[in-house]
């Protein structure tokens, strides 16, 4: 997923356990065209005029692409007379191109977003729609959903709905992928890696037993990089998902905090520096942004993700070849009895462009895939026999494709914007055994909803500032959390936070802080 989640096999780690998603917003001004909204509403089922609908996701383009979508346009011809263009971008540049297409006044329709991913600072350019009149009228089945679980109200700025947010129970704690056989083979004796320090142990005994494995993965894009959650969860900080601020679970005042200024902070790059200087972490982690080894191939030893993949049935994470060489996947939770925070209904979002050619007709075709299982079975596994199999309501792999082999459409990358649980179908790695584990899991009292209401700020009163900080950050914070050229831990984290003032923290942690409690005041 980044953005940490967007880690190894995300596509594999989610499938299935999701609920449906929908639309997301932009600022206060970018309301949707009156004009466009009536002449959609007057044109009525069967009278609409024609339309493309470009939409806009991460990753690599399946090679069916186009053929499921002209099949998805096919069957909503009557309710949506719309083609679709599908366009992907790769995952490292993905941020960058939202950004130029928002900002050129480009009018394609929709993308997938995330809280994780770039919409905070999206939402800080006013690059998407308010969709809070929009969506009761274009999409009204998903609009009483939102509505009815309750999952507006978290994310309102004064009072709009800025984002369509997703309606999964999912649990974000950290837990690490790795390699039991090299652990074994490197002397590391103990069951599980439940802490950093064991993660540490872990990661030198994998380069002692294999030295040209990578020992584990970093995507250095973010203030939480995949491995910097290990050390929001030792010290039980909740991620405010923005702008690098965090709370403590269990402060009754709710102190918003910058990461760069806790001790969580500090220990976490002090790691990293070791981790660097004992070659743990590439050279040239910052040229490949983290792209250096694949999990499947056997190039790598470890991963931070979620337990979404770690309990998956029959799992075949390794290629074929990798897979006979004796490779064996384990996975452990990171500090099983800590509080951890359940994710945010903004963990994963699609986005309206402020700029859409065709925004009502973007919410009627999500309005489609909250109520047509045909047209949802079409957008999310393709046709069958041709990108996927069906057993009642089994799902499986064509011939030759999955267990790390690419396929030609099923797990595409961004699909999660789409997912509805009721729709959804069985395959062989999510069972009704997944489900029932999942759900315990999930379900632990240590798993809590957020001690903030899922707060998210306004940035109008200090965009400039917040732009310099994430400057900073990728300037010269990325190069602490990567443990790149730090000589002293304690004075070059003191630069660090003394330069983040400079470009004007206190003031937005100021902002923050008041609207928070003006927030908490009226819930």
């Amino acid at each position: 997923m980044a953005a940490w989640r967007k880690t190894l096999l995300i596509g594999l780690s989610l499938l299935l356990t999701a609920g449906l998603l929908a639309a997301c917003g932009g600022n206060e001004g970018n309301k949707g065209n009156k004009g466009s909204a009536e002449g959609e509403k007057n044109a009525g089922s069967g009278g609409l005029k024609p339309a493309k609908l470009r939409f806009y996701f991460p990753g690599d383009k399946p090679q069916a692409t186009d053929e499921v979508w002209q099949y998805v346009a096919d069957l909503t011809k009557e309710k949506l007379n719309a083609t679709f263009e599908i366009n992907y971008v790769n995952w490292n540049d993905y941020k960058d191109k939202m950004k130029l297409l928002q900002a050129s006044g480009d009018n394609y329709d929709l993308n997938f977003d995330a809280n994780w991913l770039d919409f905070p600072n999206a939402m800080n350019r006013g690059g998407y729609l308010d969709l809070t009149d929009l969506l009761p009228e274009y999409a009204p089945k998903l609009s009483e959903y939102y509505e009815k679980e309750g999952l507006l109200d978290p994310i309102k700025i004064k009072g709009r709905v800025y984002a369509a947010p997703w309606t999964v129970k999912k649990s974000i704690k950290p837990i690490v992928w790795y390699r039991g056989d090299l652990a074994a083979k490197g002397g590391y004796t103990k069951d599980k890696i439940t802490t950093v320090e064991e993660l540490d142990e872990y990661l030198h005994a994998v380069k002692k037993a294999s030295p040209q494995i990578l020992p584990i993965s970093w995507r250095p894009d973010s203030w939480f990089s995949d491995v910097a959650q290990v050390f929001l969860q030792k010290y039980e900080y909740e991620n405010l998902n923005f702008s690098g601020l965090v709370v403590k679970i269990d402060d009754p005042n709710h102190t918003v905090i910058p990461w760069e200024q806790t001790e969580a902070f500090k220990e976490y790059v002090t790691y990293v520096k070791k981790w660097n200087e004992n070659g743990l972490i590439p050279k040239n982690l910052l040229a490949t942004k983290g792209n250096e080894a694949d999990f499947s191939a056997g190039t790598l030893g470890s991963a931070i993700n979620q337990i979404d993949g770690g309990i998956l049935e029959n799992p075949h994470p390794f290629k074929p070849s990798v897979e006979a060489e004796g490779a064996v996947k384990t996975w452990s939770e990171f500090y099983p009895d800590k509080k951890w925070v359940i994710a945010s209904p903004l963990d994963n979002v699609v986005g309206i462009n402020k700029n859409a050619a065709n925004p009502e007709r973007a919410l009627m075709f999500l309005e489609e895939l909250t109520t047509n299982q045909k047209v949802y079975d079409a957008v999310i596994y393709g046709i069958v026999d041709k990108t996927y199999k069906l057993d009642n309501n089994k799902v499986s792999y064509m011939p030759g494709q999955g267990n790390g082999q690419p396929t030609n459409y099923l797990d595409w990358p961004g699909q999660w914007g789409f997912w509805r649980k009721e729709f959804q179908k069985y395959d062989d790695q999510h069972t009704e055994k997944y489900y029932a584990t999942y759900d315990a899991f999930i379900n632990r009292p240590n798993q809590i909803t957020s001690t903030v209401g899922y707060f998210v700020p306004d940035q109008s009163g200090f965009k400039t500032e917040a732009a310099k900080r994430e400057q900073l950050r990728s300037e010269m914070g990325i190069l602490l959390m990567c443990g790149i050229n730090v000589k002293d831990v304690d004075q070059d984290v003191a630069n660090f936070i003394a330069k983040e003032k400079d470009a004007g923290t206190d003031k937005i942690v100021a902002d923050v802080q008041q609207q928070l409690n003006e927030f908490l005041a009226n819930r």
